[in-house]
């Protein structure tokens, strides 16, 4: 593995859990809490020593590891290709870390991407979802990309291109509504009633003409994807937090605003005082 360059495709690898267990436990490379594994105690002591030299044979294989003989032989901290251990290296101290976690069509999305000095690495791994969508399990894979700061955007919406890519692009009423939460929930509600009477009165009741309707309608009927990018600034502590869900209609985004916790005196103050916006804006 080499450094990416600028123009050039990011480097991916494909890891087993138990190469990227080897990676963090032998090798002593941090990862990001939600890709750490475990063996467990029902793994025997010879389960345990075969699944490491298998673990370790791929990753010599693949490059990460020197040979455990001859020049390159050493302990398994010492084997570590240096841009491997580089890259990996980022999810130590960042400048900048980004969260995404999306479902669709049968699969979940967990990705971890971080950014030091114009380079940046990411881990993906996939779950299957059962036909509910429910009942999560974890693929037998993580897939490592090493990239540069301008394959940024491309790499954080790898899978929600991948889950939108089989369904063409609905078209939805642009606009946003911003209410309380438990004014929303009754609105959605009183839509999914398919009465037109109760959806007049619900709109009424929350100060809404007609024509909010196609936009809250969007969000009332076959929610089946969803996407969530978290990006926060280690050297600052900016935020920033978007969150999309795909309905019938198309995909919308939610955003939830509260206020401060030493402004309110109870949890049903909290609720009453938080406003959810919900935008529709196209594919």
């Amino acid at each position: 593995m080499s450094p990416a360059v600028t123009g050039v495709a990011p480097a991916r690898f494909l890891l087993s859990l138990d190469q990227l267990h080897v990676l963090e436990a032998e090798a002593g490379i941090a990862v990001p809490a939600e890709f750490h594994t475990e063996w467990g105690d029902s793994a025997s002591a010879e389960e345990r020593d075969a699944r490491e030299a298998n673990a370790l044979n791929g990753l010599e294989v693949m490059g990460f590891l020197s040979p455990s003989t001859g020049r390159g032989a050493g302990s398994i901290p010492d084997r570590v290709n240096p841009a491997v251990r580089a890259y990996l290296g980022l999810f130590a101290d960042p400048a900048l870390e980004i969260s995404v976690r999306s479902w669709g069509d049968g699969r979940s999305y967990v990705q971890s991407a971080v950014v030091l000095s114009g380079y940046a690495t990411s881990l993906i791994r996939t779950q299957r979802l059962d036909d509910r969508g429910q009942n999560p399990r974890n693929e037998d894979s993580v897939e490592l990309s090493a990239f540069t700061f301008s394959e940024l955007i491309d790499e954080v919406l790898r899978s929600l291109r991948q889950i939108d890519s089989a369904r063409p692009a609905a078209a939805v009423t642009k606009g946003s509504i911003k209410l309380p939460i438990t004014e929303l929930q009754g609105l959605i509600n009183a839509i999914r009633s398919d009465r037109p009477g109760v959806v007049e009165g619900a709109l009424r009741e929350v100060d809404l003409g007609a024509a909010s309707l196609p936009i809250a309608r969007v969000a009332s009927f076959g929610i089946d994807a969803g996407f969530t990018l978290f990006a926060r600034s280690q050297a600052t502590g900016d935020h920033f937090s978007s969150h999309w869900f795909r309905a019938d209609s198309g995909w919308f985004e939610l955003a939830l605003s509260t206020p401060p916790l030493d402004s309110v005196s109870s949890s049903i103050e909290f609720v009453d005082r938080s406003r959810v916006r919900l935008s529709t804006r196209g594919s």
